[in-house]
């Protein structure tokens, strides 16, 4: 598939798999060459040591796009992005791309810093605290998945058991794996996923929890994503000096960039009311929050001042 083409919770996964074939391949040669030094791990996985994580802040990112090895445990990665897969489809009908992005990596981020904040406090972690990393998604699922549960909680989905279909409510669904989390306890061998989990459904309690009186707490995460974006594209724009003739006329490269700037801020607002149109067909009117109805309001109004010119 094109990555381009694909929806924004499919180029997560991309980049997901694409980053676990690299640290698969650099176990590779690493093994083939005898080679002593550090692996994947110590750069990209999030440690639990405070002085570790100060020389690599950007573990707390990294971390999450990294997946454990499928000699120790194969299935990792793959319900990891299957449960990606199928709830990000979810969160979409609700939210836009943008929302989804800044949730995912806000959540993922949050539950790092639990993490961080429960093996550097709680005496029960402090000898673990001085060797222990984790990597993986699981925490930004735990906190997709109760999220989508909070959101749509009388919505009736089919679980495929493989011996048969089991149609359950989202609110169940989110409930059974808020309880699963918390019954595995810290005596496993996966303590510090566990951790991410409880931290991943901390934070989406609180998110659907605000959201439901109006208040996306990922607002600003998605500003300052938005703005890296454009940084971003700015970089790889190639800029240009020609300019028209005659008074009046600015460079034509400034004119085309903000065509290209309203452009895109007309296509994020029609998917911003895309998404609270569907919300009203299955919901009505009045489950939208204050914010989304004042969003429908302006998107009238400006729809009627363009008809009037």
């Amino acid at each position: 598939m094109n990555y381009k083409t694909l929806p924004i919770y499919g180029k997560l996964i991309y980049i997901t798999v694409v980053v676990f074939l690299l640290t698969q391949l650099w176990k590779l040669i690493g093994v083939l060459f005898v080679w002593s030094g550090n692996g994947w791990v110590h750069w990209l996985a999030l440690p639990s040591n405070l002085n570790d994580f100060l020389f690599r802040p950007w573990t707390l990112l990294t971390y999450m796009f990294c997946h454990a090895d499928l000699s120790q445990d194969p299935f990792h990665i793959i319900f990891n992005m299957l449960w990606l897969w199928w709830f990000g489809q979810f969160f979409l009908q609700n939210h836009t791309s943008r929302q989804l992005l800044s949730f995912y990596l806000t959540s993922g981020i949050f539950a790092g810093l639990f993490f961080l904040l429960c093996y550097n406090i709680f005496p029960y972690f402090q000898f673990d605290r001085l060797f222990s990393y984790v990597v993986g998604a699981s925490g930004a699922i735990c906190a997709l998945i109760v999220a989508v549960g909070m959101n749509q909680a009388q919505r009736v989905i089919g679980l495929n058991l493989f011996v048969r279909v089991v149609w359950v409510k989202m609110k169940w669904l989110a409930l059974a794996v808020l309880g699963l989390t918390v019954l595995t306890g810290f005596n496993g061998s996966n303590t510090g996923g566990q951790v991410c989990h409880i931290g991943g459904i901390l934070f989406g309690l609180w998110y659907g929890w605000m959201e439901r009186r109006g208040i996306d707490i990922c607002a600003l995460p998605m500003k300052i994503i938005g703005g890296i974006g454009q940084w971003i594209d700015g970089l790889r724009r190639p800029k240009m000096t020609a300019t028209r003739g005659g008074k009046g006329y600015g460079p034509i490269g400034a004119e085309k960039q903000r065509d290209m700037d309203y452009n895109a801020d007309r296509r994020s607002q029609e998917e911003q009311i895309d998404a609270i149109l569907d919300k009203i067909s299955r919901h009505g009117y009045d489950g939208l929050t204050a914010e989304e109805k004042q969003m429908l309001f302006d998107a009238s109004k400006r729809k009627k001042r363009e008809s009037d010119n």
